[in-house]
């Protein structure tokens, strides 16, 4: 099935621990066995995945390895993910590097997408200038993408500066990075993923497809609340080149049975193939 899935639901998600003391190591990383959740993911049928730029990294050096692992489980590598600040003047050279790096490792594997998280919140609040500013920083990270020939698409985070569809309206009609919607976070950011994807439906050209229950858990599609139909239904019809990858982490099941039930509902409830 040509929709990858994302590594990150198995292990627990962290920051790298060069972060603490290095911008330019503030990488994010799973904790699970990437070798495990590869093959967990081909098992289920998926043919793509979807990585962070820590545990992608972590194959410096030995390549040939992270190659094989792709080429055994007959997968190929869509997307790395990466985040920063993007506020804060000083540090923007260190993380622009950061993610220079992660994205031009993960095109030698093929990858065409940067999936980009961030935007930070300060002690003492947001300031209204912080939009701009991201917006700015983002507008600088399709400029790597565009030298690497890939694409860059913002995500919404919760725990960042966009979380609420308010907060989004602040960004993106200021910035031309694509928006990589992500469908669980924005209902715990308390909006209407099928409202959020008919608005900005031009600006998506890859998106995370992931469940929440009523009680704000991230579930296996078709677990939770999410109207998956109504939104792949507005992609399929205005854009059939759009990319979608799913994300289970934080749920409490077993990431293989997840990533099997997703399967499952992708191909009988949306019909992928």
């Amino acid at each position: 099935m040509k929709v990858a899935y994302m590594t990150n639901g198995w292990g627990a998600v962290m920051a790298h621990c060069a972060a603490a003391n290095n911008v330019n190591g503030a990488y994010y990383v799973s904790t699970g066995a990437d070798a495990e959740a590869v093959a967990a993911i081909a098992s289920a049928g998926y043919e793509q995945i979807e990585i962070f730029d820590g545990n992608l990294l972590a194959y410096e050096g030995r390549e040939k390895e992270f190659k094989e692992l792709l080429r055994v489980n007959r997968v190929s590598l869509l997307a790395v993910y990466s985040a920063a600040n993007f506020i804060y003047d000083e540090i923007l050279p260190e993380e622009f590097f950061r993610i220079k790096k992660a994205a031009a490792f993960a095109k030698n594997f093929g990858a065409t997408q940067i999936a980009l998280g961030g935007g930070a919140t300060r002690y003492d609040g947001i300031k209204e200038g912080d939009y701009k500013k991201l917006a700015a920083a983002l507008d600088k990270v399709c400029d790597i993408a565009d030298e690497l020939e890939m694409t860059a698409s913002y995500h919404p985070h919760m725990g960042s500066l966009v979380q609420s569809p308010e907060q989004l309206d602040k960004v993106i009609p200021y910035t031309r990075i694509c928006l990589c919607p992500d469908t669980g976070h924005v209902v715990l950011g308390g909006g209407d993923p099928v409202a959020i994807v008919k608005k900005y439906t031009d600006r998506i050209k890859y998106i995370h497809l992931k469940d929440v229950t009523k009680a704000g858990m991230f579930c296996p599609l078709g677990e939770g609340c999410i109207d998956f139909l109504s939104i792949v239904d507005i992609l399929k019809k205005s854009n059939p080149n759009v990319l979608y990858a799913i994300e289970c982490d934080g749920w409490n099941g077993d990431p293989k049975k997840g990533a099997e039930i997703t399967f499952n509902y992708l191909k009988t409830k949306l019909n992928f193939s």
